[in-house]
């Protein structure tokens, strides 16, 4: 029974971001991240902790398009699950996982474009343009992930979801 609610959980959670990445959005305001914060607090399985967010992700990247940044967007997706689950603290979790994931994809963003030059004020400029996406990225992670923490706490409340 334990391993059933667990599946239905990861499930409901890769739909639920293919699904959210989907619909019309401002630009980084998802769930993408606070999806990889819960699931490395509560998905005791570190397959499925890290699993759970990629795969949501290559579903929603199958309808969408892939992209080459793939591998490092997924990357820092495993990387917040990996921090989340050492820090298991939903705040401190989606603050560390913001910032990781600006700077890893931004670097890349610097390193792959031809907009920026290859220099320390390229890779400034483009860490500097970056911050309004930094800040959306923050605002939807806090708020994706209270709102995915106080959903598992009340359907675990009402018997749905035991503690998995």
């Amino acid at each position: 029974m334990k391993n059933h609610k667990y599946l239905i959980l990861a499930i409901t959670t890769i739909i639920a971001l293919s699904l959210f990445r989907l619909i019309p959005h401002p630009p980084n305001f998802t769930p993408i991240l606070a999806i990889s914060v819960f699931a490395g607090i509560k998905f005791k399985d570190n397959l499925f902790s890290y699993l759970v967010p990629v795969f949501a992700m290559l579903v929603s990247d199958a309808i969408i398009g892939f992209h080459s940044g793939m591998i490092i967007i997924y990357s820092a997706i495993v990387l917040s699950a990996f921090i989340s689950r050492r820090f298991n603290t939903i705040n401190t979790s989606v603050l560390g996982s913001c910032i990781l994931f600006y700077l890893i994809t931004n670097f890349q963003v610097w390193l792959m474009s031809s907009i920026y030059p290859k220099s320390l004020n390229g890779i400034l400029e483009c860490y500097i343009l970056a911050i309004p996406f930094l800040g959306m990225t923050l605002l939807s992670t806090f708020f994706y992930s209270h709102v995915l923490f106080h959903a598992y706490s009340f359907l675990s409340k009402i018997k749905i979801y035991q503690k998995i």
